[in-house]
C-alpha cells in the first residue's frame, strides 16, 4: 500500500459532509466587504411591542410565527407571507423552503417571531413522540423530561444559525426569562431559552449583530402631566432605579456600535438609520 504521509487531500470528509478544497476556496470572502445581511434579536415582557417593532422592518417579510401576536404587526403595514411553526419538522423544513431555488431572495426580512413559545411547543412535541413511542418510559405525554430538553436546546443551536446563514435580513422576538440570585447575588435577565440557565440564550444571542431587552413602563408626560407607556429598547443593562436593581444584568449588545444605551419608541427603520450612519443621538 502506497504511503499518504506528507500528501494533502483534496477531499475533507465528516460523518455526511464532504467538501472539496476548490468548494472551500470558492467560499472566502474579503473581511472588508462586511456582511449585506443584518440579524437581530428583540426580547422583552408580553405585550412590550416586541412584535409591533418587528411589523415596521421595511420591505417584504416571511413570517415564521409561534403565537398569533403577528396581528400587530399587519396593523403597522407588515407586507409579505407567513407560516405557522408548530414543531421541529415544519421549522426545519421552512429553512429548506427558503434555500429552495433561492426562495429568500423574495423577501427582505425574515421575522421569527415568539421563539420562546416556540421552543415550548418543540419541547412538548419532543415529550409527546417519546410517550407514543414507548409510554412504559413515561409517566404522562405532556411532561418532558431530560432528553426533550437536550433534544430542543440543539435544536435551536442548529435551526437558528442556518436561518442567520441565509443572506437575508433576520429579526427574531423572544419573551424575557429572569433568573434566581446567583452565587454572586446577581439578577440575569436574559432572551427566552432554556438551556444550562443562559448558555443558549447566550449562544443565540451571540448569532445576532444587536440584542436589545424591550422595557414598556408607565411614565408621566412632563408637557401636560399625562400618563404614557414609555416603550425603550435596551442595547446594555439598564441603570438601576432602586437598590434592589443594583444586582440586575441584562443580555444586550449592538456589535455595530453605533445604537447607543438605548432608543426611544423605537422602529426598524430608526435602526436602519443608525446603523447605515443616517442619523446621530437618541
Amino acid at each position: 500500500m502506497a504511503s499518504t504521509v506528507g500528501k494533502t487531500s483534496t477531499r475533507v470528509r465528516t460523518e455526511r459532509t464532504q467538501v472539496t478544497m476548490s468548494d472551500f476556496a470558492s467560499e472566502i470572502f474579503r473581511l472588508e466587504q462586511g456582511s449585506e445581511s443584518i440579524n437581530g434579536l428583540i426580547y422583552g415582557d408580553s405585550n412590550a411591542g416586541k412584535t409591533v417593532i418587528a411589523g415596521t422592518c421595511p420591505g417584504k417579510q416571511f413570517w415564521l410565527v409561534g403565537e398569533p401576536g403577528y396581528k400587530a404587526a399587519s396593523r403597522q403595514g407588515a407586507t409579505g407571507h407567513g407560516r405557522r411553526i408548530s414543531d421541529s419538522a415544519t421549522a426545519w423544513a421552512a429553512v429548506d423552503w427558503l434555500e429552495q431555488n433561492d426562495r429568500f431572495t423574495k423577501f427582505d426580512w425574515i421575522v421569527l417571531d415568539g421563539v420562546t413559545t416556540m421552543q415550548d411547543r418543540f419541547r412538548l412535541s419532543y415529550a409527546a413522540e417519546a410517550f407514543d413511542i414507548n409510554p412504559e418510559k413515561r409517566q404522562h405525554r405532556n411532561l418532558p423530561d431530560r432528553p426533550d430538553y437536550f433534544n430542543t436546546q440543539n435544536f435551536l443551536k442548529a435551526w437558528i444559525p442556518r436561518l442567520v446563514d441565509l443572506p437575508c435580513n433576520l429579526l427574531i422576538t423572544a419573551h424575557a426569562y429572569r433568573t434566581d440570585l446567583t452565587e454572586n447575588g446577581e439578577l440575569l435577565v436574559f432572551p427566552g431559552v432554556q438551556g444550562k440557565v443562559t448558555e443558549t440564550a447566550n449562544a443565540i444571542s451571540g448569532l445576532m449583530d444587536f440584542t436589545g431587552y424591550l422595557e414598556a413602563r408607565p411614565v408621566t408626560r412632563k408637557s401636560d402631566g399625562e400618563k404614557v407607556t414609555l416603550r425603550r429598547l435596551w442595547f446594555e443593562s439598564p441603570p438601576a432605579r432602586s437598590r434592589r436593581e443594583q444586582e440586575v444584568r441584562y443580555i444586550a449588545g449592538d456589535k455595530f456600535d453605533c445604537l447607543g444605551p438605548y432608543m426611544d419608541y423605537p422602529t426598524m427603520p430608526k435602526m436602519l438609520e443608525k446603523i447605515n450612519g443616517e442619523q446621530e443621538g437618541n
